[in-house]
């Protein structure tokens, strides 16, 4: 479980994030930023498993770095970490999850100043609760944010939280985790031998594309590459983002079969980029609910190229790839 605050120390086998504040060529000392910047050191030997590795080319000063905690000392506060016991898969999820926790600290840290007291006591009162899975059932306290754009009254029922609390606190998670924009997309192929050829393939796009025009929503067609199309919009509303392509691939598909072409879906609409930048609200609710199942149980016991529909020939456009 990632907190950005933290007053204790860290345990032996923790992934923790770290700032790098020096590097020698023998070992390399660090801030551990969820541990109130405590100092660890990195022996070169706990870096890489290369034996002969430079470790000022892999550890750079005011840099951050996921490291795994090997040993602790909580008498002197000495941290020993290690770079290279990190698992491939561990350090970008473990990354996530410092991003999230660091936003859900500038939320309390910003609630925390308009109420005029420290943010220490709001994680007393009710932030650490938002943490403990056993007591909410939330994973993170990011997740019980998130769920707060659509239910605030739920994850409140779970905390003791006082009204004026609740409206500094829901005033900062709409301003700092208001809805963003979502990319999605639906991917075909067609293909057309008769004597229209790609006039035929243009008008199906064009037919499409006028059936399905949106003051908020621009659809955009791309060739991929032949024969494969891809249909894109982006947009706030996911379940009308999706409604609206899948309109218009139907469409494209009646137009060119009409036409005597061939048409493939190869591709169901999906949202592009990272499915982990946050859960879906259905899952946290999903959640919620084995937690509380649990209890009750224990108790019992790429590059495109863009189609000009308004012009007469295909242009190029170099695409720049979406790292959601």
């Amino acid at each position: 479980m990632c907190r950005f605050y933290r007053q204790e120390m860290p345990e032996e086998g923790d992934l923790v994030m770290v700032d790098i504040s020096n590097v020698s060529d023998s070992e390399a000392y660090v801030y551990l930023l969820e541990y109130n910047n405590i100092e660890g050191m990195i022996l070169a030997i706990n870096v890489s498993v290369k034996r002969r590795a430079n470790i000022k080319k892999l550890l750079r000063v005011s840099t951050q770095e996921v490291m795994q905690v090997i040993a602790v000392d909580k008498i002197t506060g000495h941290v020993d970490l290690s770079k290279k016991s990190v698992q491939q898969t561990e350090a970008p999820l473990k990354k996530l999850e410092y991003d999230q926790a660091k936003q859900v600290h500038m939320i309390l840290s910003m609630t925390a100043f308009e109420l005029k007291c420290k943010t220490e006591d709001l994680y007393e009162d009710f932030g650490w609760d938002l943490y403990d899975y056993e007591t909410t059932g939330f994973k993170s306290a990011y997740d019980a944010f998130t769920l707060c754009l659509t239910d605030p009254e739920l994850v409140f029922s779970k905390i003791n939280i006082s009204e004026k609390q609740k409206k500094a606190l829901m005033f900062n998670i709409n301003k700092r985790m208001a809805s963003q924009p979502i990319k999605l997309r639906s991917t075909f192929s067609m293909q057309c031998y008769t004597y229209e050829g790609i006039e035929a393939i243009r008008a199906a796009l064009l037919e499409a594309k006028r059936q399905t025009v949106d003051e908020n929503l621009k659809l955009v067609f791309q060739l991929i590459s032949p024969p494969e199309y891809k249909c894109e919009v982006v947009t706030l509303d996911k379940n009308k983002g999706t409604e609206l392509i899948q309109k218009a691939v139907a469409i494209v598909k009646e137009e060119i079969l009409k036409r005597g072409g061939i048409f493939k879906l190869k591709t169901e609409v999906t949202r592009i980029g990272s499915k982990n930048d946050q859960l879906d609200r259905e899952q946290i609710i999903a959640g919620l609910k084995e937690a509380e199942d649990n209890s009750s149980g224990s108790e019992d016991d790429e590059e495109g190229i863009d189609i000009d529909l308004d012009g007469d020939d295909i242009q190029n456009e170099e695409e720049e790839e979406d790292n959601q």
